[in-house]
């Protein structure tokens, strides 16, 4: 077995003994000694040895079972490299099919290489769970467009060719062909513009990048026009880089940007990653939108019941390719939900909201209506039309004055298959009734 090293100091670990001393409540000591590796370099550290435990049984030719001190045992599977939580050794072989042990095996040698089932699964500490500011987005992005210079597919091939990838993206959603990438020059926050490249001094790259916001106060009309009078010979390619997910783009397209979405850049990193990227940074990148995009698609496989608050953004997005409408986060005192708003077929005086599991059917004030009377009025008017066409409406359990008011409601509009998921189907053939 190789020499162990001090992780303090880096000397030589040498087998010794060490002992332990507590004071007991009787004023006695408690003297506890094990064998264990200490520092040759006395630098203070101690490791206990623990104890080479015996192959007493075999389960096929791949999974074995240790016996420890105090009849204790663990179940080795060789297979995966994985050792299990010590059970006493009698549960364990009660459970039966086990074979008296004929291999030769180097015990010790075999531990040194396997892991504790119960850290082997366990989810892995993303830098960008902890890294959430578009601030951290950015700077991602500007290490990976680094990486597309030349000069690195050395250092790196596949990190480099999924930069050219990322590059070569943007070029292609703007119908522009895809150059070789001769010079970069790659800035953060020029004119409050998130992330600026110049490609060969003749393209400029604008990144606007959102995480869970949404641009506002013509902002990107104004990046547009500060890289303009910058750079005026430069043709630009404005991107909106968006990695959640928000009910339009309407102001984007306005502006001239083309939006580059979660899915688009999950394809890059996924072919970077089957090409070999091994980078931690990348990976770890790759995982956080993968299992963003997981959590937004949960609303097809999890029940309506467990919906977090991307599943119902997935849901209001699904609603969206048949129902013309748009969704978002309204706020109140109570806490706030996510919502999804459009027409009604029958008047356009009402709207439709979905609050999550509840439907409503609204009715917005005028400034000179009186709006107890108009409450009152409209819940008539809708209730008898609902019975008419059969709907299920009901009159709003708590009823309130305001510039917009519930009038009618229904709690069960989701249709359910029999496992509580969603059927989409049937859910919008229901709501496309009101």
């Amino acid at each position: 077995m190789n020499s162990l090293i001090c992780p303090r100091c880096g000397a030589v670990l040498l087998e010794d003994a060490w002992e332990s001393l507590q004071e007991k409540e009787d004023g006695g000591f408690l003297v506890d000694a094990y064998p264990a590796y200490v520092c040759r370099a006395k630098c203070g550290y101690m490791k206990m040895i623990e104890p080479i435990p015996e192959v007493i049984a075999q389960r096929g030719d791949d999974c074995l079972l240790l016996l420890y001190p105090d009849n204790q045992g663990r179940i080795l599977d060789l297979r995966d490299s994985l050792i299990f939580p010590p059970m006493h050794i009698d549960a364990l072989l009660a459970k039966g099919y086990w074979d008296d042990y004929i291999g030769n095996y180097d015990v010790e040698v075999l531990l040194e290489s396997v892991r504790d089932s119960r850290g082997a699964f366990l989810e892995t500490p993303n830098l960008f769970q902890f890294a959430t500011s578009e601030l951290s987005q950015d700077a991602f992005l500007c290490w990976l467009i680094s990486w597309s210079q030349q000069a690195y597919r050395s250092v790196d091939g596949p990190l480099h060719e999924a930069a050219v990838d990322f590059i070569s993206m943007i070029f292609n959603i703007h119908e522009i062909p895809v150059p070789i990438v001769e010079t970069l020059k790659v800035m953060r926050q020029f004119k409050s513009l998130d992330v600026l490249v110049i490609v060969n001094n003749k393209y400029a790259i604008l990144i606007e990048d959102k995480t869970y916001t949404k641009d506002h106060s013509n902002q990107l009309i104004r990046y547009r026009k500060a890289v303009r009078e910058a750079y005026p010979s430069l043709i630009q390619l404005p991107i909106y880089f968006k990695i959640a997910d928000q009910s339009h783009y309407r102001s984007v397209d306005e502006a001239g940007y083309i939006l580059f979405n979660r899915k688009m850049m999950l394809d890059v990193l996924k072919k970077g990653k089957d090409n070999g990227v091994k980078n931690p940074i990348f990976l770890d990148y790759y995982q956080h939108l993968q299992k963003l995009e997981d959590r937004v698609s949960a609303f097809r496989t999890k029940p309506v019941k467990e919906w977090d608050e991307f599943a119902w953004q997935g849901f209001y997005k699904e609603l969206q390719t048949e129902i013309k409408g748009d969704w978002g986060y309204v706020s109140n005192p109570s806490g706030g939900f996510w919502a999804f708003w459009w027409g009604s077929t029958y008047s356009n005086r009402y709207y439709l909201q979905l609050e999550q599991l509840r439907l409503c059917v609204k009715i917005t004030a005028k400034e000179d209506e009186n709006k107890q009377e108009l409450r009152t009025m409209a819940m008539k008017e809708v209730l008898l039309e609902a019975e008419k066409r059969n709907l299920s409406l009901q009159k709003p359990a708590i009823m309130r004055n305001g510039k917009t008011m519930t009038i009618a409601q229904r709690q069960d509009y989701i249709q359910t298959n029999d496992d509580g998921t969603v059927d989409m189907q049937r859910t919008i053939l229901e709501l496309k009734k009101y």
